[in-house]
């Protein structure tokens, strides 16, 4: 009974490290770029501006310590691959929607919205195109929105 009790409360968690493959792989790469020293700095060195972070991946996993940035960040060629993201405010113009009202009143609407990347991670790891879902989800919006008033007074 104490023995189950004890492995109830153990957290959950995975915890698996990169394996035997991705670690020769690795050192490979490390080899390899001490090899072609002079010439592989154009490779390994990378600069990311004040305003961009960029999110490395490994061998397909996300690198511990978060999206890198500003400053001069390295990379291992072959193993590394990463994406810069603008943390500026981005801003899009909605096209001119046709809306049905509640009330069946026909209105031509048209916005402009504004969106800010609050989190570098979350928007390569956890949606495709950031931007694109940040303008339909704009546009849906407005349509739903504009679809609940009552315009005919």
């Amino acid at each position: 009974m104490a023995n189950s009790k004890k492995n109830s409360q153990d957290p959950i968690a995975c915890e698996e490290g990169p394996g035997i493959c991705a670690m020769m792989l690795t050192i490979v790469s490390l080899i390899l770029i001490v090899i072609s020293l002079p010439l592989s700095l154009f490779c390994v060195v990378k600069v990311v501006q004040e305003y961009e972070r960029a999110v490395i991946f490994r061998l397909g996993r996300l690198l511990t310590g978060g999206a890198r940035g500003p400053g001069v960040f390295f990379i291992i060629p072959c193993v590394d691959v990463y994406e810069k993201i603008d943390m500026r405010s981005q801003t899009f113009e909605i096209p001119p929607q046709e809306i049905l009202t509640k009330d069946s009143v026909t209105v031509f609407v048209n916005a402009i919205m504004y969106y800010k990347v609050a989190n570098a991670i979350h928007a390569v790891a956890n949606v495709d195109d950031y931007g694109g879902s940040a303008r339909l989800l704009a546009a849906t919006t407005l349509r739903n929105v504009l679809g609940t008033l009552t315009l005919g007074d």
